[in-house]
């Protein structure tokens, strides 16, 4: 399950990556939506690649 740091770190990379670009607010949404299905052991396939990819990277391990 994420914890704080988690969910702390991946949203600073989008933050970094993101934040002023037309993408930001859609990333951010899928962000949460990904990190609520990560949660609870759903799939992942409809959540845009790249949130995929920073969930895959600051998941719990």
């Amino acid at each position: 399950m994420f914890d704080k740091a988690h969910i702390e770190a991946l949203f600073g990379e989008i933050e970094n990556s993101w934040r002023g670009k037309d993408e930001f607010e859609a990333i951010s949404r899928q962000a949460h939506l990904g990190i609520a299905y990560a949660d609870a052991g759903r799939s992942l396939e409809k959540i845009d690649s790249r949130v995929v990819a920073l969930i895959e990277k600051h998941k719990p391990k």
